[in-house]
């Protein structure tokens, strides 16, 4: 009994090790920078990425979406052709495609969310050949934030900016007004002349 146990045990160690080496061969990335807000086509970038993999012949990318709309992953396909990934449910020809080896695919994906809210999104490489056994899977999940939410954000940000800018400027000092001590000086000395100019020509009047 104890030689069936640690066989059973070296059994289970082997295939957990195996699950974990096989995850590793093949992945996804799934990546895009920013906020994402209804309406607004966002850029997101799908890796599939594969490290020393074994030769599978036919596989395809399924795609799963929930959430509180159905949005449109819109990717070009070899011809420039637009899919709605998001649609279809899966990515790459009906028949497959086959990977081996070290290798980087990646798909421009332009994603709309036409409602705010949680969306939960799974690519999941399926194995054509096997019964379309997963390979290998990733899910994300999106927070798309409302159009209203961002545009007051940016109008609040843009007020507060203008307030604050206009506060600075009364609070600095303000220019001195009025007329200063040369500026009598001056007047002073223009009044003299003249006066010293009228009794010039008086003088010479008299003479």
């Amino acid at each position: 009994m104890k030689i069936k146990r640690i066989v059973l045990l070296i059994a289970c160690i082997l295939m957990m090790s195996a699950c974990v080496y096989a995850a590793d061969e093949v992945s996804f990335i799934i990546s895009y920078d920013g906020i994402v807000v209804e309406n607004e086509a966002k850029a997101v970038n799908i890796v599939l990425e594969g490290k020393s993999a074994p030769t599978y012949t036919q596989v395809r990318v399924k795609v799963d979406v929930s959430g509180p709309a159905t949005p449109t992953l819109i990717a070009k396909d070899s011809l420039g052709t637009d899919i709605d990934i998001a649609q279809t449910g899966y990515w790459g020809p009906e028949q497959g495609f086959p990977i081996q080896g070290d290798f980087k695919n990646e798909t421009p994906v332009t994603a709309t969310f036409p409602k705010a809210g949680e969306y939960t999104i799974t690519v999941s490489l399926l194995d054509l050949a096997n019964s379309n056994t997963v390979i290998t899977s990733k899910t994300i999940t999106v927070d798309v934030q409302e159009q209203a939410v961002m545009t007051n954000t940016i109008e609040n940000t843009i007020t507060n900016t203008v307030e604050n800018t206009a506060n600075n400027q009364e609070n600095t000092e303000l220019p001195k007004t009025g007329t200063s001590l040369v500026e009598y000086v001056i007047y002073a000395l223009v009044i003299l002349a003249f006066v010293y100019m009228i009794y010039s020509i008086k003088q010479k009047n008299i003479s």
